[in-house]
């Protein structure tokens, strides 16, 4: 019996790698964008706010999405194994809260866009 085949040690190694990965990762993709600090310190308007968060998150489904694709064929070949379904979910998981929890700046737009200081009807008039 080959180690791999174990699904739960399956499962460790194959999300290990992917959260190691993203955390390399994920913080390079939320620099790429300001802060909610350095927008409201340029006087951003929701909008712009709004825009800044709809591109982001684009990035980072197409980055979840060459991830996703290419790595577990990679590692696939790699370590010589098939990654069957409860692992592809368990992947799945964790690169989608892993990806998306550490991307701060993106956080922060949301709550504040959310919550803060919402999209008012009268702003659509305006």
């Amino acid at each position: 019996m080959h180690i791999l085949d174990n699904i739960p040690i399956r499962l460790a190694l194959f999300s290990s790698i992917y959260l190691i990965i993203l955390i390399f990762l994920a913080p390079f993709i939320d620099h790429l964008f300001t802060s909610l600090d350095e927008d409201k310190g340029i006087k951003e308007n929701n909008y712009q706010i709004l825009a800044e968060i709809i591109i982001h998150a684009m990035v980072l489904t197409v980055t979840w999405y060459f991830l996703h694709k290419y790595l577990s064929k990679f590692l696939e070949s790699v370590l010589d194994v098939k990654i069957k379904e409860a692992t592809k979910s368990a992947i799945d998981f964790i690169t989608a809260i892993a990806l998306v929890g550490l991307q701060r700046n993106l956080i922060d737009k949301l709550e504040y866009i959310t919550f803060e200081h919402p999209f008012r009807v009268k702003d659509l008039y305006e």
